[in-house]
């Protein structure tokens, strides 16, 4: 008995380990009119109906395209109303090795309707063509399969053997489709005429909060603050001799005050610019593939930041010499950067 409860107890970070992501559980599918219904709305107060439909068209007409035995493609269009319709097919894939290959085929819709400053974004009509090549495999809709009463177990907090798979890639594909869309605008925005304005419209609303202990100011947002705070916060950046980025496992690399950008705002967010140098692989790599970093601000000779800002990352887009210059005088107008967009984080 007692070796039994030790062997329990050695299992049991792994147990952890493999607890569902809250993502995938109840309430991550919605239904619209009976149907599984994907919905987001995407503000960018910059841009016109018209900018909004012509950046969207040209995303759609590069992502859904027939190639090989998959025929997405758009669908309708319509410039008056601002509306796009596509239908997206390609594979689901839920493990693969040299021995096995584990997928499904997906066929869905996702409607784009544009207005002035915003966009409506709806992926639904999903079906599933599970193990075609074998006897002409298995068809399902996604009602049918991938709402709670399917894909969790009786408790709703985990996903089922089978149906689940479906449910868990057919979210993660949802979510980067919504978030190439969002960086699709986030990069017109910030390449519009309105990105002078963008880039130097300080924050209007962070808050300083002192750690007395540290004497360290961490940049949040509050819900009520005015524009003296975001003004001082400016003034001691400006004085600052030394910037670091920590992102990923907590790996931090030094930055040159050229780097930084400044506060903005983008998609209604308060948010930071920072440029990096393209020919910097090991610390854009180390960027591309975090979720969110801080950015650290130090007094001369001192080891501890009197400013940090924690971001979560929006946007990458990548900028000439001149553009970078015009974030900042002080690039080289004859390099390459790699401009990162974090969400400041209340």
């Amino acid at each position: 008995m007692k070796k039994i409860l030790f062997l329990m107890l050695l299992c049991l970070p792994f147990i952890a380990m493999a607890q569902t992501d809250p993502k995938y559980l109840a309430g991550a599918i919605t239904l619209d009119d009976g149907k599984v219904s994907f919905k987001t709305e995407i503000q960018a107060p910059s841009l016109t109906k018209d900018q909004l439909y012509d950046t969207m068209l040209k995303w759609a007409t590069e992502r859904f395209k027939p190639e090989g035995k998959f025929n997405a493609r758009v669908l309708y269009t319509n410039e008056n109303k601002g509306s796009i319709a596509a239908g997206g097919e390609e594979y689901l894939v839920f493990s693969s090795s040299a021995l096995s290959l584990d997928r499904t085929r997906i066929y869905y819709q996702l409607f784009i309707t544009c207005g002035n400053g915003k966009c409506d974004i709806e992926m639904t009509r999903i079906r599933y063509w599970y193990d075609e090549a074998r006897d002409g495999g298995e068809k399902y809709s996604a009602e049918e399969w991938i709402v709670d009463d399917m894909a969790l177990n009786k408790s709703k907090n985990k996903l089922a053997p089978i149906c689940g798979k479906f449910r868990r890639e057919t979210i993660n594909l949802k979510d980067d489709l919504f978030k190439s869309i969002q960086n699709t605008l986030g990069n017109k925005v910030l390449n519009s005429s309105q990105v002078a304005a963008v880039t130097t419209t300080p924050v209007t609303s962070p808050t300083q909060q002192v750690n007395a202990s540290e004497n360290i100011t961490e940049v949040k947002i509050a819900d009520n603050a005015t524009d003296a705070p975001a003004q001082s916060i400016e003034e001691q950046i400006k004085a600052a001799s030394r910037i670091t980025i920590t992102a990923g496992n907590d790996e931090q690399f030094e930055i040159g005050k050229e780097c930084w950008g400044g506060f903005g705002k983008l998609f209604g967010k308060e948010v930071t610019f920072c440029l990096l140098d393209t020919q910097k692989t090991m610390s854009n790599m180390l960027m591309a593939e975090s979720k969110s970093y801080k950015i650290s601000f130090y007094h001369l000779g001192e080891d501890k930041p009197f400013v940090v800002v924690n971001c979560k990352k929006l946007t990458q887009q990548s900028l000439n010499g001149e553009e970078a210059k015009n974030m900042n005088p002080a690039n080289d107008g004859s390099k390459t950067y790699n401009m990162y967009v974090g969400e400041v984080m209340k």
